[in-house]
């Protein structure tokens, strides 16, 4: 994390920026292992195909062969798509989880260490967020793009991989090269990209134009990318949601924003909670785009007057209505 990332998370946080900047970080590190994660699913794809074109040798392409390796890519189109599942299935629950880790660490401190309140308890706090975080990995699965579901989407570019192999080797099959080139030249485009083809193969990117992507890799990742820090803001959202000491959600701009869009627009948003701060029951859009860095920082009330609130609450819980409101139908139907 940049030290304007850090400073603007402890501002927002304030006395629980620790727990602020840990979940961040955690974050920050599910997005950096992703990438090289979700690149072996594809590189294994493309192995095992190409294990099957080199049975052939240094001949050309046979009738005998194609018929393998189209079996095989069947094969590999359906286990991309379970690989890429696997995969998210991982991600989401884990960006789910760690979105709601803040707010979770916030009112367990707040409802069970700094007041000891026997109808408040650790257990009763865990099974609250837990709850909340399967809600959240449901809504993930069930979000749509353009119509379609994350795992249509899934399967889309999964399709769409297994489809750009495909007429990598038909090419090669037009144009009588051998298997064994073709084994290698399909090895090299998925670990490092057609422009690294273009180099090596003179003429097969100009045959083949716009029919095979730069980055066989790159629609699956943009789609993880997004659909990880989608899960994310779904955790943060929800279990800002259900805490009873958070005032509002802020959007904040990466330190790496530079080029002005719809981000900007959000993090300047002011409704009197702040600058680019939301109500928790009316967030901002999150993720605004694929790709985005910003994030999201909840905005709890400070610890002295939420516990004295919280004090006249087990006097009379008349007295403090939402948080009576909250025991009523949030934490007790935990």
């Amino acid at each position: 994390m940049k030290r304007d990332e850090i400073n603007q998370i402890k501002k927002t946080a304030k006395e629980y920026a620790s727990e602020a900047l840990r979940s961040r970080k955690a974050f920050l590190e599910l997005r950096l292992r992703q990438d090289p994660e979700i690149r072996k699913i594809f590189i294994r794809a493309a192995s095992r195909i190409s294990s099957i074109l080199k049975q052939g040798g240094t001949s050309r392409i046979g009738t005998w062969l194609l018929t393998k390796v189209e079996h095989q890519l069947l094969e590999q189109g359906e286990q991309l798509r379970d690989d890429l599942t696997e995969s998210l299935k991982e991600y989401i629950e884990s960006g789910v989880e760690i979105g709601s880790r803040f707010n979770r660490a916030v009112s367990i401190d707040l409802l069970t260490n700094k007041v000891s309140i026997p109808r408040l308890t650790k257990t009763g706090i865990d099974r609250m967020y837990f709850r909340v975080n399967v809600e959240a990995v449901r809504a993930c699965w069930e979000r749509t793009h353009k119509g379609l579901k994350l795992s249509d989407r899934i399967w889309e570019k999964s399709a769409a991989a297994r489809d750009a192999m495909r007429d990598i080797i038909q090419d090669a099959v037009a144009t009588g090269q051998d298997a064994v080139t073709t084994a290698r030249m399909l090895e090299r485009y998925v670990k490092e990209g057609a422009n690294v083809e273009a180099k090596y193969f003179e003429g097969m990117m100009k045959r083949m134009g716009t029919r095979i992507p730069e980055d066989i890799s790159y629609p699956a990742l943009r789609l993880a990318r997004t659909e990880t820090t989608a899960a994310f803001g779904q955790g943060t959202i929800l279990s800002a949601q259900v805490s009873p000491s958070c005032n509002g959600i802020r959007f904040c701009l990466s330190p790496s924003h530079r080029i002005r869009d719809v981000c900007d627009e959000l993090a300047s948003h002011d409704i009197g909670l702040g600058l680019g701060v939301y109500s928790k029951d009316d967030p901002p859009p999150y993720p605004a785009h694929p790709n985005t860095l910003s994030y999201l920082v909840e905005v709890h009330q400070d610890s002295k007057d939420f516990v004295r609130n919280l004090k006249q609450w087990i006097q009379d819980p008349k007295s403090q209505p939402e948080i009576n409101d909250w025991y009523e139908n949030v934490y007790s139907a935990a």
